[in-house]
């Protein structure tokens, strides 16, 4: 893992962490490239995050609620219904989370371990 953009909140609400770290990704230099897609988890998910991912052309794929653990085959295999041709921009990537590409990138997140990281004002350790 490659930590490009470091957050420290005290904030018990992921929801308004987004767009200060898209505006972040945005400040990276063009050598680094952009990134394609964002995957987290229900605590990050809002329509309005959905929407500022879409406008820098960055794919959302953000948990609108806590799934079923043991879905079955019939979930797990067969793809959602046709999206509608008026659906909003959360609605279509509620529908894509459903896909089997989208429930396929979304596993990624899950398996990924998160880096634990503990900040401290002042530490035994410091020269």
């Amino acid at each position: 893992m490659l930590v490009v953009v470091p957050g420290v909140t005290q904030a018990c609400n992921d929801k308004e962490q987004v767009l200060p770290m898209l505006k972040q990704l945005a400040a990276l230099p063009a050598s680094l490239g952009q990134p394609k897609a964002l995957v987290a988890d229900t605590g990050f998910y809002s329509a309005r995050n959905v929407d500022a991912c879409e406008a820098q052309g960055i794919d959302p794929f953000i948990a609108v609620k806590r799934d079923e653990h043991h879905p079955g085959p019939e979930k797990r295999f067969t793809e959602p219904a046709a999206l509608p041709a008026d659906a909003t921009p959360a609605q279509a990537m509620t529908h894509k989370l459903k896909t089997k590409a989208g429930r396929a990138l979304y596993a990624l997140r899950k398996q990924t371990v998160e880096p634990v990281c503990w900040a401290f004002a002042s530490s035994p350790y410091a020269a």
